[in-house]
Order: C-alpha cells, then structure tokens, then sequence
C-alpha cells in the first residue's frame, strides 16, 4: 500500500509537467477518422472508436491484502454514419491480461435511426442505460469504478440486446426499451427467458434550481419471471428481480457538480431485496484538475444479499448485508474524457450477520489510466 501512495504521488507530480495543446491531441484523435464524406454521399463517416483502461491497485482488508496490474477494458471497433439519419456501432470487448479465450463478448452491435432529435430508435445490442452509473460510459466515469449500485440494483451487464426508443422533447427526456433476459452469451445471448423492460424519464430542471445544469431523472425497469434469468457467459445480463427503480439528479454550477441517487429493488427467489444511496460531489480545481468524493450505502432485506466489485471481492467475503464505501479521487484530464489519469482512495466497511467478524473494512488505493477515441 505504502509503494503504490509513493507511485501515486509520483504520476500526479509527472502529470502536472505533462501537457500538450487541445489542437495536437485533436490531430492526433482525428487519424480514429477512416473516412469523412459530405451529406450528399452514401456515407458520411467511418471511424475507428475503442477504449483502454488500465489499473494499478492495491487493497487491504481485516485478514488479506493484494496489490498488482490489470488490464481493466480493452475495446475495439468501428462507427459508421451512413444516410445522414443512420449509425451502425460494433465494438468487441478484449481480454489480454488473460487471453483465453481473448474476445470476451461484443459490447455494441447496434443500428440507430435518428431522423430527429425528438426520436430516435436502436436496434441490437446496447447499452439499457438504467440507473445513474449504469448509465454513464465507461469512458465518462468520474471515478475508478461504477459504485456498488450500478452491480446490485443495475444491470451485470451494461450492454444487451433490443430495442429502444429515446428523444428530447423540449425540456423532456424520454427512453423506453425492451430487452432479452435470457442467459447471456458473448454475442446477444440465447433469447431463452422472458423480456425486460426499461424505461426513463428525464427533465432539465435547472431554471428550476437556478444552476447552470441539472437534470433529473427517473428509471424503472421490469424484468420477467424466467429460471434462466441471472445466467449466462461470461456474466449474466441481469440479477434476477421483480421490478427496480432509480431517481437520480445530475447538477453543475460553476466548478462545483453533484451526481446523487436514490435506487430499491424488489428481488425474485433466491435474490434480495435491496436499498440504496449515493452521493457524489466534485469540483473542478482547473479545467484539467478535479477532485471527487462518494459516499455510497446499499442494504438487503435478506443475508449476503449485496455483492461486493471488482477490488473488494479480492480481499474479503464477496458479499454483505449492508454496504457503505467512502472514496476520495483526484482526476487529471489531458484531453477531456478522452485521456485522463484517476487516482481513488476508498475505505468501504461491510456488514454481514452470518460470520464471527459481523463488520470488515477494507481499504484500497487505485491509479487508474484511460483513454478513449
């Protein structure tokens, strides 16, 4: 722990040496660029999009520790805008760190029809974009990872196959899709369950609130009773759940913004009910400097019915009763989003009745890379 806060501290004194102009990065995103075409043609554009996230970690807990390097997210493929009104996305997910086998599953493979900007449809498989971290990409993330809501009371899995129906109406934002829960595959799945249905509603509230920005919304999503839900390869698309429901405000004024959210689900056999909270202030020291701060809580009604992610499961029991995590995270952006540097400390504290030890923490510090084009 101690050598990774020494190389923590070392990559924000680099960072803060390294800079290049908004216009060479531009150039150099722009080669992403295969082919650029005017209205009048078949095709308007061609370009090579993907993501690489890397992450060096180091986690403790009551009993255990563990520190090391991993290839979080390695994506390729290709975005096509053809007829003005369509795109055609198909992007494949990679696992170098452990290549076998070394395609994991496809993440997009979807076509969007968008004559206007109050309706647009998807078809394929996509993003569901249900709950406030499960719908934020990746590549957009504040923080090093989603918080433990996004993995309980969201989707396993942020991409699966449908179709969806979205668009902005004045102030109004509106999303209805209806989606296979079957047991996953790498490709879209087997289809061999019942349906899922979300659907979202959004307004931009910030005259409201007298803020620069703000947005409320509020999803819901209904799943179908199906043995087979919960299943599949590499995960599952979903927890097998009744209904679940999530209000979130997304707020910006000046250097200060807020994400929070309030989420509950209702569980089927073996899965629990579940309660949650997040709360996530940041500020922009600069236009390249943030700082973030989370505190997330989330609750069963049942023993060992909150799942724990990534890091934490290395350390500890892989699930709780009852979840609280703090993070404290300095980000630095290069070029926006699309080339930043994170670093989080985090300190998550579980409960669980059922073992000796009825409350553990862990601690664990993150230097997280990404870059997207």
């Amino acid at each position: 722990m101690k050598r990774l806060l020494f190389h923590s501290i070392l990559v924000g004194a680099l960072c803060l040496q390294a800079q290049a102009s908004d216009a060479a990065y531009e150039r150099l995103w722009n080669r992403a660029i295969l082919f650029k075409g005017s209205e009048n043609e078949l095709f308007q554009e061609v370009r090579l999009i993907g993501r690489e996230q890397l992450d060096f970690y180091a986690f403790k807990s009551n009993s255990s520790e563990t520190l090391g390097l991993r290839n979080r997210r390695l994506r390729l493929g290709f975005n096509t805008r053809f007829l003005n009104d369509f795109t055609f996305t198909s992007e494949f997910d990679f696992n170098p760190g452990n290549p076998d086998p070394l395609f994991n599953k496809i993440t997009d493979f979807s076509l969007k029809w968008a004559p206007r900007r109050s309706f647009k449809v998807t078809l394929g498989r996509q993003g569901s974009q249900f709950t406030l971290d499960g719908g934020t990409s990746s590549n957009n993330l504040q923080t090093i990872d989603r918080s433990v809501i996004s993995n309980n009371i969201g989707l396993l899995d942020d991409s699966v196959p449908g179709i969806s129906v979205e668009g902005d109406v004045g102030r109004l934002f509106y999303r209805a899709g209806v989606y296979s829960s079957g047991s996953a595959t790498r490709t879209f799945g087997k289809f061999d369950a019942g349906t899922m249905g979300v659907w979202s509603t959004g307004w931009h509230v910030d005259k409201q609130l007298g803020l620069e920005k703000a947005f409320l919304r509020f999803d819901h999503m209904i799943l179908g009773d199906d043995p087979q839900n919960g299943q599949g390869t590499p995960g599952a698309f979903t927890r097998n759940q009744r209904h679940a429901s999530a209000v979130n405000l997304q707020a910006k004024n000046g250097p200060w913004g807020l994400l929070s959210e309030l989420a509950a689900s209702q569980g089927r056999g073996t899965q629990s009910d579940l309660r949650a909270f997040q709360f996530q202030p940041s500020y922009e020291l600069s236009n390249s400097w943030q700082i973030v701060t989370r505190y997330t809580w989330v609750e069963s009604s049942e023993k060992r019915g909150v799942a724990l992610v990534r890091f934490e499961n290395l350390v500890t029991a892989k699930t709780c009763d009852r979840y609280r995590e703090i993070y404290l995270g300095l980000n630095r952006y290069f070029y926006g989003h699309r080339l930043k540097w994170l670093i989080g400390l985090e300190r998550a504290e579980m409960q669980d009745r059922l073992l000796s030890r009825p409350t553990r923490v862990s601690w664990g510090i993150t230097n997280g890379f990404r870059v997207s084009w």
